[in-house]
């Protein structure tokens, strides 16, 4: 697979420039202009991020934080989204955070006596 930078023009209209992975013998000459597919790529971001919550549940931490990469490819000539791949393996962190609570502490009983002066 080989890398190119490939125009692409989000769903806003708005034209970037991407550096794309090319999946196969796809000539990118031929469609210079690509269409970043935002249901792909929401498709992409849900999977991941709910597969990852999942895996985390039961935990019950008070935050999740998750960080991975995506990284274009031009597979058949379309532009798709996919876990961005570092070495071998994909790239994910996940943090979580539990917040302790403080115990409250039991106040004692008191009495109130009014005093006349």
């Amino acid at each position: 697979m080989s890398s190119k930078p490939i125009q692409v023009e989000l769903p806003t209209g708005e034209v970037i420039w991407a550096r794309a992975t090319v999946d196969g013998p796809s000539n990118v000459a031929s469609n210079p202009l690509q269409h970043l597919d935002l249901d792909d790529l929401r498709r992409t971001v849900r999977g991941v991020s709910g597969t990852l919550r999942g895996a985390v549940d039961d935990l019950v931490p008070d935050e999740v934080q998750v960080e991975f990469g995506l990284e274009l490819a031009l597979k058949s000539g379309k532009l798709v989204s996919m876990l961005a791949e570092a070495g071998a393996t994909a790239t994910v962190k996940v943090a979580l955070t539990w917040k302790r609570v403080p115990v409250p502490t039991a106040v004692p009983d008191v009495e109130l006596v009014a005093i006349d002066e």
